[in-house]
């Protein structure tokens, strides 16, 4: 997980693999209370084949990093481009590496 905080935006990439497929989930998140996902889009290549769509909120949780790195987390849902939800990722509290 890598992303960068800028004044009341956050902008993150997360990125999941393993030995067939890549999935990569962009997020831009609105810092306030409560923080709240602006957009998000994913992408997942698996078996030569590639699916994309959008990112939903269904929780976030954001420590300010105001003493160091920020730290996102939450559950997200994956929207195919056909609108029909298709995944769920939850992703631990997780301090931000700079992109």
């Amino acid at each position: 997980m890598r992303g960068t905080r800028d004044g009341d935006r956050l902008r993150t990439v997360a990125t999941f693999s393993d030995s067939s497929s890549i999935l990569t989930v962009e997020m831009h998140f609105a810092i306030g209370s409560p923080t709240r996902l602006e957009s998000g889009t994913w992408r997942w290549s698996r078996n030569n084949q590639l699916r994309s769509g959008t990112v939903t909120e269904r929780s976030v949780t954001f420590l300010g990093g105001q003493d160091g790195p920020p730290s996102i987390g939450g559950t997200y849902g994956l929207v195919g481009s056909d609108g029909a939800a298709l995944y769920r990722v939850t992703i631990p509290v997780t301090e931000l590496k700079v992109k």
